[in-house]
């Protein structure tokens, strides 16, 4: 009967702990969707980078990291978060994470358009010789 209890306490003892594990996993996303509805994205993004890595399956959390890169102007970071939420969403949410995308890849590249004027232009050129 003792060892019966044992085995049964030591059963509880790992479900208690899963649970505590599995719980702090699901915390930090909570915790970085808290800031990113805030409007806090640099403070939400290591929360939700480290949601993503411990969940590697949760499209909502490479959702909102990548909208947490697009609100700080991150265009390129925002790329592939956002491509891995729409691989792991449902088809039904799939549209407007490639909206997301194509955005985020065409201010990627008016900003890099925009830098290379900068650096191009004749006054630019002379600043730096």
């Amino acid at each position: 009967m003792g060892n019966r209890l044992a085995k049964i306490g030591f059963a509880l003892s790992l479900a208690l702990l899963a649970s505590c594990s599995l719980g702090s996993r699901q915390d930090g996303f909570d915790i970085g969707l808290m800031l990113f509805n805030q409007g806090r994205f640099a403070d939400a993004i290591p929360y939700l980078e480290d949601a993503t890595m411990d969940n590697p399956r949760d499209a909502q959390a490479f959702l909102y990291l990548g909208r947490a890169y697009i609100s700080q102007s991150k265009w390129r970071q925002a790329i592939a978060p956002l491509r891995a939420a729409f691989r792991l969403s449902p088809r039904d949410a799939q549209q407007e994470i490639v909206n997301l995308i194509i955005d985020a890849g065409f201010a990627a590249a008016l900003n890099d358009f925009r830098l290379g004027d900068v650096l191009d232009s004749p006054r630019r050129s002379k600043e730096l010789l």
